[in-house]
């Protein structure tokens, strides 16, 4: 008996290649492939009622969904702090690639290989006054790798430059007037990281100031299949718009207060994630309407679960 093929769950109504939004990037990996990135000006999905859970993720909703993280700043709010996304994957599952395509075109996102205190503070000024507002780090766990107490250092000054900010390091006269730094911050780390890193990130308070967003790829097979048919693999069509005048109303209603607090129900802790959250879905709510920007969200929310996501690329 032949079974029927399966009836995709989205689809692309529309695709217009005329937009002047229309770009076509490319960029080499560590495993020599070429990926793909496209912004169409419109994209409209067909989506099925059951998809509002599910354990898959599809690449396109991870990368919208940091790049909202990246302009959650223009939401309109009292609660300053940014916050951090930590993006939890096994080696070669393409963190840094995501995050890469997330940031690369906001010239206000600044993607970083390493830090230390004095690049921080020689960043400062930048980030006081908007030149950067998110630091991307595609290998966080790289920051350890250096004598525990420097890394201790730098650690508490994230910690700081995402929630109250970062106003001087321990070197500079602390009699002179300065204003707190602030800014978000994306990093990818791998699960044995983050198993280490655990306790010791919620006894210092680290851990309080993070979401953790945990996936493995749906199809490991796909780089190999990629290089075998010598075709690049594309992570889907995403939009990317930043607002003229620089703010983003708020506009969360009651019943999806009840929605973000079940998605972030399994994350080590709630405050922070409940912000960037709602913060994020405002965001996608402005880019798309209302029904396109759940899809997103709740696409996204399967990484948020203690099981995590099966990345769709």
């Amino acid at each position: 008996m032949v079974k029927p093929p399966k009836t995709p769950r989205y689809s692309l109504d529309s695709f217009p290649s005329s937009s002047p939004f229309f770009q076509t990037l490319f960029l080499f990996s560590s495993q020599a492939l070429i990926f793909n990135k496209t912004f169409p000006e419109t994209i409209s999905y067909t989506v099925s009622p059951e998809s509002s859970r599910r354990a898959f993720l599809r690449a396109s909703s991870m990368i919208e969904v940091l790049s909202a993280f990246h302009q959650s700043k223009y939401v309109v709010g009292d609660f300053e702090q940014r916050g951090g996304v930590m993006i939890c994957a096994p080696p070669g599952a393409l963190k840094s690639t995501i995050i890469k395509l997330s940031l690369e075109d906001y010239p206000d996102a600044l993607l970083l290989s390493d830090l230390n205190v004095n690049t921080l503070t020689q960043l400062k000024n930048s980030l006081i006054d908007g030149r950067y507002n998110t630091l991307g780090f595609g290998e966080f766990e790289k920051l350890y790798k250096r004598n525990p107490a420097t890394a201790a250092n730098i650690e508490a000054h994230i910690q700081a430059l995402v929630e109250e900010g970062f106003s001087r390091a321990s070197f500079e006269d602390q009699r002179l007037p300065t204003f707190a730094a602030r800014c978000a911050v994306v990093g990818g780390i791998t699960p044995s990281c983050y198993a280490k890193r655990f306790n010791g990130w919620l006894e210092s308070g680290f851990g309080r100031r993070f979401m953790f967003c945990s996936y493995t790829l749906a199809n490991p097979d796909a780089i190999m299949n990629a290089i075998e048919r010598w075709k690049h693999i594309s992570f889907g069509k995403v939009i990317l718009t930043a607002p003229g005048n620089k703010k983003i109303p708020y506009s969360i209603e009651q019943n999806e207060h009840r929605m973000i607090k079940r998605a972030i129900s399994n994350q080590p802790t709630h405050e922070g994630p409940f912000i960037m959250c709602k913060k994020i879905l405002c965001v996608l709510k402005w880019r798309h309407n209302r029904k396109k920007a759940m899809d997103i969200f709740l696409d996204f929310a399967e990484c948020l679960e203690s099981k995590g996501a099966a990345l769709e690329i």
